[in-house]
């Protein structure tokens, strides 16, 4: 293998002096001078016994041997460089893309059990209410969205959330009252409704016993609850962490009604990469609580 060359140095050389068709712009690539370029480039030709440039006063051309093994150095470099990378996968970052909340109240306390499963694979969160396009966002591995239905053929339903009524628990147990009544509700509601449209909650719970507030993000929800300011209308997937810490618990006299669904989906690029086939069990198997 590779018998005629003394060192692959002097092919990486090569093609940069070939691309760049300067022996002066290849030195400033590889930090050395332009004698030491010039000298290798020799050295090469003098092994395979061919010129592979023509010199010219200031300037350099590929002869069609030089052309001819740049195309072939070109395919190997790259195909070598594809196998490198598909070696290092599984030491690589996990990119997941998720809305703010989930991001907030479900991945972030599982931040500890999560770099205990995947202690080689750091998990970097990508948190936006934007819809991700793999073409675009290739560094993406998976995308977490949350909708009313399946918008692909290759997304895979997670989990269907249920929405409750929650209080503190700590008011509950100190038999506090949330206040002057009307109690305050607090309720998550999008201004911007042109992606996705807000639940129809207000046929689930009768408003004219409250005062009701209206917020962004389900997060401020959930501290408006655990700071004892009123109850709220939570996902069920949202309030976990906090109902299994003993900080919120459900109203019991509500009857939880049904929200919208998780769906993931996994960038056709990477699916075949394994930390990333099991991050995604790993995944479904956590949303198999709800269901």
């Amino acid at each position: 293998m590779l018998t005629q060359i003394s060192s692959l140095n002097y092919l990486k050389t090569f093609v940069i002096a070939a691309q760049q068709l300067s022996f002066k712009a290849a030195a400033n690539a590889l930090n050395i001078s332009p004698t030491a370029v010039s000298h290798q480039i020799k050295a090469l030709e003098s092994q395979l016994r061919v010129a592979l440039f023509q010199r010219h006063t200031r300037a350099v051309s590929l002869t069609a041997a030089g052309n001819k093994l740049l195309l072939a150095c070109l395919g190997a470099f790259n195909q070598l460089d594809a196998t490198l990378n598909e070696l290092q996968h599984d030491k690589r970052d996990l990119n997941l893309s998720c809305c703010n909340s989930f991001a907030a109240l479900w991945l972030t306390p599982k931040s500890v059990q999560i770099s205990t499963a995947f202690p080689r694979n750091p998990l970097k969160i990508c948190a936006s209410d934007s819809l991700i396009d793999f073409s675009r966002d290739q560094h993406i591995d998976m995308a977490l969205r949350y909708g009313p239905s399946q918008h692909n053929a290759s997304e895979q339903r997670l989990a269907t959330e249920q929405i409750a009524l929650y209080q503190s628990a700590q008011l509950v147990a100190r038999d506090e009252r949330l206040g002057p009544y009307p109690p305050a509700l607090f309720v998550t509601q999008w201004a911007n409704e042109s992606m996705l449209k807000n639940i129809p909650w207000q046929s689930h719970v009768d408003v004219s016993g409250y005062r009701v507030t209206t917020v962004e993000q389900e997060y401020f929800v959930l501290q408006a609850i655990m700071s004892g300011q009123g109850i709220g209308l939570l996902s069920d997937i949202l309030a976990r962490t906090a109902v299994e810490q003993g900080w919120i618990i459900p109203l019991a006299d509500f009857t939880a009604f049904e929200g919208y669904h998780y769906w993931l989906r996994v960038n056709p690029a990477r699916k075949e990469i394994g930390a990333v086939q099991q991050f995604y069990h790993w995944l479904k198997n956590e949303f198999n609580y709800y269901d």
